[in-house]
């Protein structure tokens, strides 16, 4: 009996470092890419479909404890839906500006010392075009730059 439940904790425990996206793949697969994220209406290139993989992979590790998976957030603990939100729909220093800054009086955390430009960039251009958002743009290294 405690041989399975020490294999159910050690199956619980991989269950949760993959939630937590320490397991996840780092290796970049083009045409799952362009199933996932290319449409009737858009077609991304490679760099952005990189952009946009590597924004998920960002957004999973950091951002979605709070935000959740799909994006819409959790009220109790603060976190504001992402989903047809104005400022990540709006226009890109203000969710450049929140990303590096956070927001004071809510759970929304600094991420300047911790993520780089290309990092912030990857999290911006995901958040900006998942879960029904479609800014159809991407964010870049330098834009992050001029907002630090």
């Amino acid at each position: 009996m405690m041989k399975y439940r020490g294999g159910a904790l050690i199956i619980a425990s991989g269950l949760l470092l993959m939630a937590c996206g320490q397991q996840e793949s780092q290796e970049f697969d083009l045409e799952l890419s362009k199933q996932k994220w290319n449409s009737a209406f858009l077609t991304w290139n490679e760099t952005d479909l990189r952009l946009l993989d590597k924004g998920e992979r960002l957004f999973r590790k950091n951002c979605s404890v709070c935000h959740k998976r799909d994006g819409r957030g959790d009220i109790q603990l603060g976190a504001s839906a992402l989903y047809n939100s104005p400022i990540v729909n709006g226009q890109k220093p203000a969710l450049i500006q929140l990303i590096l800054k956070g927001k004071k009086g809510t759970s929304m955390p600094p991420f300047a010392a911790t993520l780089n430009d290309e990092d912030i960039a990857a999290i911006a251009t995901y958040i900006r075009n998942a879960w029904g958002n479609y800014a159809a743009d991407t964010v870049t290294a330098a834009e992050v730059n001029v907002q630090r």
